[in-house]
């Protein structure tokens, strides 16, 4: 493996692969694996030099980018970010040469994997359109808008597609490595490493974390009075033809375009709305679940109960429990 070494690379990005292949191997040695299924690895940058870390502090390389074309795995971490706009105004700004390389290498079969923000960068290089592929939960806004040829699953902290690996945080390197342990060394070694680094890849997920205006991909001055309004009315009916009509539009390019805007009809837009007012009340307000239900427009407690975990991910109770911000009450 070759793991990409830049300034204001997340260090844990590089780290933490190196940690948990090492691990592997030596799972691999109790398991009594043949020498040649281990892993080893390279650290590089683009120039064969020191990198400066996101917190500061450098990092050593073992060479220039050149040996890279050897390695069968190539790692892209995460890189130090405040905002979506910024991610994609550090990838536009790569080399062409860069861009290229990288092309180059899939096109030989490497396994290419991008960490939260360097899957921007496998999307720069139109590595993943047409595939599926995932990143941070709260850079799917900005990700849609530049790349919207690619299969965006905002769920998922892991996907692989066409020999491409995707991590959605920062720290999901550790799910990204444990595929790759699976696919070299088999399950006993894989499950070996998830039970040593504390990994649960079956309840690895981002929905709770996810809103509705996450998963807009551009905007829309009419489509956006629509969705202000849906936001000021979630306790109550909203028929397409009121929303269309404060669009100024026909129900028809009212739907097509909420569509092509949200990734979603709007009725499906408004039941993400309702759910995260909901994760709002039940971490900031101690209100029961009943009165939290209706005051986002819905009455069956335990169907919402059903939709929220089946959205979320997690029940309401349990949500609280892990996010509130004051003594929560039964939920």
């Amino acid at each position: 493996m070759t793991i990409f070494a830049f300034d204001d690379v997340m260090a844990t990005g590089i780290t933490g692969p190196i940690e948990m292949l090492n691990i592997a191997n030596i799972q691999a040695d109790i398991a009594g694996l043949p020498a040649e299924r281990r892993f080893s690895w390279t650290v590089v940058s683009l120039d064969g030099k020191p990198v400066r870390s996101s917190a500061g502090f450098m990092l050593p390389v073992d060479a220039g980018y050149g040996p890279a074309c050897d390695a069968d795995i190539i790692m892209l971490p995460g890189f130090n970010h405040r905002t979506g706009r910024d991610v994609v105004s550090h990838v536009a700004a790569i080399p062409d040469e860069h861009i290229q390389w990288l092309r180059l290498r899939h096109a030989e079969g490497k396994r290419l994997c991008g960490i939260c923000s360097g899957t921007f960068i496998l999307a720069e290089a139109e590595l993943l359109d047409g595939r599926r592929a995932t990143t941070s939960w709260w850079l799917t806004k900005a990700f849609r808008r530049r790349y919207p040829m690619v299969d965006l699953q905002p769920r998922e902290v892991v996907t692989e597609d066409g020999g491409v690996l995707c991590g959605a945080s920062a720290a999901s390197w550790s799910h990204v490595c444990l595929q790759l342990i699976r696919a070299e060394m088999g399950d006993r070694v894989a499950n070996a490493c998830a039970g040593i680094m504390l990994v649960d890849p079956g309840a690895a997920t981002q929905a709770m974390h996810l809103s509705a205006e996450h998963l807009t991909a551009t905007r829309d001055e009419a489509i956006e009075r629509a969705i202000g309004y849906m936001r000021e009315h979630l306790e109550r009916d909203l028929p397409v033809t009121e929303l269309a009509a404060r669009a100024a539009m026909s129900e028809r390019t009212f739907l097509r375009r909420f569509r092509e805007v949200a990734g979603m009809p709007p009725g499906h837009y408004l039941q993400r709305m309702r759910i995260d007012r909901a994760k709002q009340m039940l971490e900031h307000t101690d209100a029961p679940l009943e009165r939290i239900v209706e005051a986002v427009g819905y009455r069956d407690v335990s169907s919402f109960r059903r939709l929220f975990t089946k959205e979320v991910g997690v029940p309401p109770r349990r949500y609280r429990e892990r996010y509130a911000l004051r003594p929560p009450s039964a939920a």
